[in-house]
């Protein structure tokens, strides 16, 4: 009898949840990966000085749903947990205050909970943002209101990677009606490390689902005929595939326009820089957001703390020395306030990481987007498809999303290739 394997190209966030819903009624995957490790940008990094730390500081919201459900299957749910029960320490760098923020727009019924300086028409303005009809970008509905400052521009350059006088608001939209939803705004890290906690687990179920992950395997070249995909060029060899093989391209936009030069796929896209400092932290990790200041949020681990600039445009050119020792003098009072030994002078050692095309730019504009199977026999996955913002919860959802296009699907036939739209306003 001829097995049918779902070849799965990439093996980020996206094509790990394809194999695992591929595997879950026992099917067969075998997923491919460019890189020496999976994850994409969801990763550990261990270089050989000993510095253990995340790529960037990935956060879930018990609002991902799709995500959450993915934790139990792989055994890793109790690894991730919420490190600020008491609401978001937000720190506001123009005045040195610092104040708990509710995550959940229901928190801020209670004044303490409420973002500094929040009135009734900023309130009207964020309902009017919240269910946006038109897209357009965020700044045009919020205006030049004290509350674009201290909460909706650190919101939209943290959720969106992209400006407010650029982004989106109907993405934006898409995840602030999920957070509405009761309970679901609570604010989730993994315990240890994006490696330990997500993607291990995940790669061990594979694994143990009978499911191969290959690493350092670039697709070179897909080999087409009569519409599907028949074989895979890899640096060291062409895997030829089964009548009823099916493919997976779970790969950025870049890679999926390199290797289908015809499809539309986004090109436009926003960095993202991460700080890392080595110095002692805490027992517990804790978070903290920040306005008013170059970054937007730090995770305070044992061993380090790192920082994120998202949408990092105006300082991606900069040396990285200089990079550190701005954004160690914009926080420092702040994590001072959180209990660590942090001197503006005695800046610690550090280490900056720039993902250059980090997400699309998710721009209040009509994004192109390629069909999501394009072939008869291949599907599209990535954090990049769909509505929502380009996060861990979109990359579930697309993955998932890419393995049901082909579930059913005759490859052997000559079927046209047929769209099913991801669905994501009332996921879960």
């Amino acid at each position: 009898m001829t097995v049918r394997r779902t070849h799965i190209v990439g093996a980020g966030v996206a094509g790990l949840s394809a194999a695992l819903a591929v595997t879950a009624d026992g099917g067969a995957a075998v997923v491919y990966e460019a890189a020496p490790q999976p994850g994409g940008r969801c990763r550990t990094l261990q270089p050989a000085d000993g510095f253990i730390h995340d790529n960037g500081t990935h956060v879930l919201f018990t609002a991902n749903g799709r995500t959450l459900d993915l934790l139990e299957v792989i055994g890793a749910r109790d690894r991730w947990f919420e490190p600020e029960p008491k609401g978001l320490p937000l720190y506001d760098g123009r005045t040195g205050e610092i104040q708990r923020v509710g995550l959940s727009p229901w928190s801020w019924l209670f004044p303490s909970r409420r973002p500094h300086g929040l009135t009734l028409p900023d309130l009207a303005r964020i309902l009017r943002l919240v269910f946006t009809a038109k897209d357009c970008p965020v700044a045009s509905i919020i205006g030049d209101r004290p509350i674009m400052d201290s909460l909706i521009e650190p919101l939209t350059v943290a959720v969106l990677n992209t400006p407010p006088a650029q982004a989106s608001s109907q993405r934006l939209a898409c995840a602030l009606r999920r957070l509405i939803r009761p309970g679901a705004g609570r604010l989730l890290v993994a315990r240890n490390g994006l490696s330990e906690d997500l993607i291990e687990p995940a790669v061990a179920t594979l694994t143990a689902r009978g499911a191969a992950v290959h690493t350092g395997q670039r697709l070179r070249r897909l080999l087409t005929s009569q519409e599907r995909v028949i074989g895979l060029a890899l640096p060291d060899r062409t895997v030829m595939l089964g009548p009823e093989d099916r493919v997976i391209l779970a790969l950025p936009p870049y890679e999926v326009g390199r290797l289908l030069p015809a499809l539309p796929v986004p090109t436009s896209f926003e960095p993202i820089l991460n700080v890392h400092y080595r110095m002692k932290g805490l027992a517990s990790p804790r978070f903290i957001g920040f306005s008013g200041t170059l970054a937007q949020w730090a995770l305070v681990r044992p061993s380090h703390v790192s920082v994120t600039v998202s949408a990092a445009d105006a300082v991606m050119d900069h040396h990285v020395d200089d990079v550190a020792a701005r954004i160690w003098s914009d926080i420092a009072p702040a994590l001072r306030r959180l209990g660590l030994d942090a001197e503006t002078g005695r800046q610690p050692e550090s280490r900056v990481v720039k993902e250059k095309r980090a997400t699309i730019r998710q721009a209040a504009e009509e994004l192109p987007q390629p069909p999501l199977r394009p072939l008869t026999n291949l599907a599209l996955a990535g954090d990049w498809i769909g509505s929502l913002p380009a996060t861990i919860e979109s990359a579930v959802m697309a993955g998932e999303h890419a393995a049901s296009l082909l579930r059913h699907v005759r490859c052997s036939r000559q079927t046209a290739p047929r769209d099913r739209p991801l669905k994501t306003e009332n996921a879960a």
